[in-house]
């Protein structure tokens, strides 16, 4: 099994003060010490670390679980039936997440996207990913 990092979308991400070192702000209620919110955005949570089966490369053309339609490039197999990894994730293989100057997930800085909605077995699921276009 290899390592990777996802992300899941979600359309409210709690945004943080921050001070001018890029740490987060504090309040203290009541003696207790509480981050204090900018604001809420649409975008992506904390990437997540997980083990999972990465295959090489797709395949051959009789190897199509998710028909010919779908364009990915590789398939992540588990048998976690617990991994919450939907159409709209993003994935980190070949690199460690970025995150940008207010302390959100960089999603630009994500190696793959998922491609299609995971196939999900009995004991496995496989998840089709598509390598995405990096910046020059």
């Amino acid at each position: 099994m290899q390592r990777l990092y996802y992300s899941l979308y979600s359309d409210e991400i709690t945004i943080y003060q921050r001070d001018e070192n890029g740490e987060i702000v504090y309040v203290e209620v009541d003696g207790e010490r509480i981050p204090s919110i900018f604001g809420v955005m649409a975008g992506y949570s904390e990437p997540v670390e997980f083990y999972a089966n990465i295959s090489a490369g797709r395949g051959n053309s009789q190897d199509a679980p998710f028909g010919s339609d779908v364009d990915y490039t590789r398939t992540i197999s588990t048998c976690d039936m617990t991994c919450p990894l939907d159409e709209l994730s993003i994935i980190w293989i070949e690199s460690e997440p970025q995150y940008n100057t207010d302390g959100t997930v960089n999603a630009d800085s994500a190696d793959y996207k998922v491609a299609a909605y995971p196939a999900r077995g009995l004991s496995s699921i496989v998840i089709a990913i598509k390598k995405l276009p990096k910046g020059s």
